[in-house]
Order: C-alpha cells, then structure tokens, then sequence
C-alpha cells in the first residue's frame, strides 16, 4: 500500500470550534491565535516541536497489545504520530481537541466522538486483534473515525457505545478484573470519586467494562501533561506538579494516595491520574481508574510513582508534611475502618479477594490511623 501524499500542508489545531494554533507540516512553523486554549502539555513551547509532543502524547503506544492490527485495520501507511493525528483528526475521548485541514468545513459538532458514531470494525480490532473481517485493500484514509489511535495504555481495549453511555471495554485476567471492581467499593467507603467496573465476557473474552467520565463539558489532564508543562521527568512530592494537584485538591490528592497504600496500587504511573477540567478550567482530581494492578502481593516498601518514595515512606511523608490536610481525611479513614469491619462489606470484599488480603489491608488501614 503507497504512502499518502496530502495536497495541503497547513492544518489547525482546535479547541471544539475555536482555532487554537495553526501548522505547516512542510514549513514546519507554528502560528498561535489562542494561548489560553493552548493544550497543558505544550503551553510553555512556542516552535513546531509543539505540535511533535502534543501529537505524540496523544497517540497509541507502540507496545500496545494489536497496535500493528489497529494501524493496518486504518490503512495507514505513514506511521508519524504526526500523521496519525491529521488522519484521525486527533480526535480523543481525553479531551475536546482535534486536529483538521485549514481549508476543511468540518465543525466539532459534526465530528466529536461523543455524539457522532465512530467505527465498530476498528474498536473489535482493538480488542481482539481479529482483522478477519476487515478489508485491508480499502484505504480508510481522511475517513478514519475512532478514538483507538488515541486510546493510551498496553492492554488489548476498545470504546463502545450503549444505551447508558461510552464504555472503555478491557481485556484482563480474572484477578485483576476483580481488583477492578472492589476498589471501586473501597472508594465509596473512603468517599472519593471512581470509576465503577463490571466483568463482562466479550468476544469470548474475560473482561471489565466502565463507563468514561469525560464529555464535552468534563475533560482529562493526565499527570503527564503536568510534567511536560512543568519539564521535568521527576514523580516525587516535593516537584512543581505535585505541588500543583496539592493547591487544586488537596483532600482528594492525599486520599489517592490513602487508598493506593491501601490497596498497594503497583500502577498509578504518570497516565493513571489527572485533573478533572470543567468548561475547560481546572477544577479537580480526576475520578479514579485502572485498579488491575491492586493487590499483587507487593510490600509497603515498593515504590509509589506519584512521590518517589516507598509506599511506607509516603504514609511518613503525608502525615508529616500534609498534617493539616491529613487531619482532614482522618475521618473518611475511619469510616472506611469501620465500614470493612461490617460483616456485609467483609463478605462483599471476599467475593473478590481471600481473607488474607482482607487481612493485610486491615492491617494497612491500622497503620493509617496511627498518629
């Protein structure tokens, strides 16, 4: 199959209908015609290497399970993520930004994922990595309609679309797709914002399934784009982003972290936990998600990516530190102490998970309420 070669070179960057910048993929030059729209992850550049990061950061993963599948499910010759983005306009459930030719007459409400339908055969492709029924002799060209090439993450996943909303479908093993659904209840208890999972068997498949927060009022600003914005590679406590999310929410911050050494989270990495963006403005922690890597068995003294410490030496830090705002979630803690102490919620747990789990979170939960 021939590389694409597009007639125009000149392309806009948008925030729904606004025009936040304007590219030359041949100039390679940059034009901002609206800074305050500009994305977190490249506000502070002002060169074409803006628009290499932000397309970068958007796209799929390289090592994600059936990426190969999914770019030849969409024809695609030319694989730059640059390339990528122009052909699927960028389009993401992330976030309200989209990418479109300058001379195109093509509106936001004419092609945002949200309420216009997006390709079913890409999103089994995604999944299973079945390119059986799709025909790899009809380019999909400027028709591309999915938010796969988008969909960040290494495990085998798809969107779709019910009678209830978007749901992110993913492929996992029984454990982790339990872990999935109690720490969803171990939230409640604690009284912070989570995703809710279900098991669902799909395509012969064991998997779990939630529905998406976002929409085109709520949007994501990953822990990535904080540290692109704030240019440092660094995940610890003491760093301009931490910084930040402990000035827009502190409570919910700090009782992430509460339930992450609880659950001792092995995978709150830089892409599993964001700032929720309301009409664009930032307004809060993100709701939580992606718990399959809750309770594999690791020791308080594993590393937890948000601080740069050990599970152990955060609960230190927190409490020495963060005493004020702490003493503000102690209560939430001993709710959710007492609430695990009720048969009816132990019971519910032990459907998911053995009582020596119970056990050693109890365990966890006593060491939280110890001054």
């Amino acid at each position: 199959m021939a590389d694409r070669e597009f007639l125009e070179s000149e392309y806009y960057l948008k925030y729904k209908d606004e025009i936040v910048l304007q590219f030359d993929t041949k100039l390679k030059t940059v034009c901002v015609f609206n800074h305050e729209l500009i994305p977190l992850s490249i506000k502070n550049r002002r060169d074409y290497g803006m628009i290499i990061s932000f397309c970068s950061d958007r796209m799929l993963m390289t090592n994600r399970e059936y990426c190969k599948e999914i770019l030849l499910s969409c024809g695609i010759d030319d694989q730059s993520d640059i390339n990528i983005c122009i052909l699927s306009r960028a389009l993401s459930f992330r976030d309200n930004y989209w990418i479109c030719s300058k001379y195109s007459a093509e509106t936001w409400e004419e092609v945002n994922l949200y309420e216009n339908e997006f390709s079913l055969k890409i999103a089994d492709v995604a999944l299973t990595g079945n390119l059986q029924d799709v025909d790899l002799n009809d380019a999909v060209g400027d028709r591309i309609y999915t938010g796969e090439l988008t969909n960040k993450g290494i495990r085998a996943k798809c969107f779709l679309r019910t009678s209830k909303g978007i749901v992110l479908i993913k492929y996992e093993k029984i454990k982790e797709i339990m872990s999935e659904i109690i720490v969803y209840y171990l939230a409640r208890f604690l009284n912070i914002p989570c995703s809710r999972y279900i098991y669902s068997k799909v395509n012969g498949r064991d998997c779990s399934v939630c529905q998406i927060k976002t929409s085109e009022t709520l949007g994501l600003v990953p822990y990535r784009d904080m540290m692109s914005y704030y240019d440092t590679n660094l995940m610890t406590y003491d760093g301009l982003p931490y910084l930040k999310y402990m000035q827009i929410d502190p409570v919910g911050f700090l009782k992430m972290h509460v339930l992450d050494y609880i659950t001792l989270n092995t995978d709150r990495n830089r892409d599993n936990f964001g700032i929720l963006l309301w009409n664009g403005k930032m307004h809060s922690l993100y709701p939580l998600f992606d718990h399959d890597s809750c309770f594999k068995g690791k020791s308080t003294r594993g590393l937890y990516f948000p601080t740069g410490l050990s599970y152990a030496e955060s609960l230190k830090m927190i409490k020495k530190d963060y005493t004020y705002w702490y003493n503000c979630i102690r209560a939430d803690i001993e709710n959710f102490q007492k609430s695990m102490l009720v048969q009816e919620n132990i019971d519910l747990f032990l459907k998911y998970k053995s009582y020596e789990e119970y056990c050693d979170m109890m365990n966890r939960v006593g060491e939280l309420m110890q001054p």
